[in-house]
């Protein structure tokens, strides 16, 4: 009997493809009697991929070809244990066989702590004066992460860190942009808190229509620095998953 994991994400776009072909290949050696397969969780990319040589798998398309499987872990690749994550869930309920769910890159309290050192790391490194994380936002109860999360990032850092969301932000950017004009830094790190630093970086972020985050710091007269690949790619987040993985065989 053959053990498999699969890695669930949200969906694939280029950049997608090569940051998941870099945790594959950084997970796999830490698992070598396993089969790695990839599903994905949004019926949006599956939906649209379908008439594609290739055509993104769901976990019942990847389950239902398995041969002779053992243990099956389904290891989410996404930031929080938002909506994706329930239907990753829900759809695991449903398969014809067993499966155990690995849990999001912020889990436990450890998970944090690992996430806001490599970010430190990061931010440190960049000679910056003052760090903006830049995360999707979400409206699942799932969003308090981002606030311990941004406590965390004060506590290791200072105030110079600030946090906003892409979407479904309670706080307007120009608002965030103000009050870090205000305090008086006039250059900052924009760091993408996403998994893949793809569509939202490319356009939200970097954008050149007025209202991306890039305009509207120049617009203030803020000089901006962009770290421009996500999350997957930092040291020890592969570490992270790892442990998720070997929890849920566990």
């Amino acid at each position: 009997m053959t053990d498999y994991i699969i890695l669930t994400a949200f969906g694939t776009t280029t950049r997608a493809k090569d940051t998941y072909e870099y945790l594959e290949k950084r997970i796999t050696p830490r698992f070598p009697d396993c089969q790695i397969r990839w599903a994905f969780s949004s019926p949006t990319v599956r939906r649209r991929s379908a008439s594609n040589a290739t055509p993104a798998p769901s976990l019942d398309d990847i389950v239902s070809r398995l041969s002779d499987p053992g243990r099956i872990v389904i290891q989410s690749l996404h930031v929080l244990p938002g909506h994706e994550f329930d239907r990753i869930v829900a759809e695991s309920k449903t398969l014809s066989m067993p499966a155990a769910i690995g849990m999001p890159l912020l889990h436990r309290p450890s998970d944090f702590t690992r996430v806001v050192g490599a970010l430190k790391t990061l931010f440190l490194q960049s000679g910056n004066e003052a760090a903006l994380i830049l995360a999707h936002g979400t409206d699942h109860p799932c969003r308090a992460s981002y606030v311990k999360l941004h406590k965390e990032l004060q506590d290791q850092i200072g105030p110079q860190v600030f946090f906003a969301n892409i979407e479904k932000s309670d706080v307007p950017s120009e608002l965030i942009i103000r009050n870090i004009y205000d305090a008086g830094y006039r250059e900052v790190f924009c760091i993408p808190f996403l998994m893949v630093a793809g569509m939202h970086f490319l356009k939200d972020i970097n954008g050149e229509h007025r209202s991306s985050w890039r305009s509207l710091l120049q617009e203030r007269q803020i000089d901006i620095h962009l770290h421009d690949q996500g999350l997957a790619y930092l040291e020890g987040i592969d570490d992270i998953f790892c442990h998720h993985i070997q929890t849920a065989f566990e």
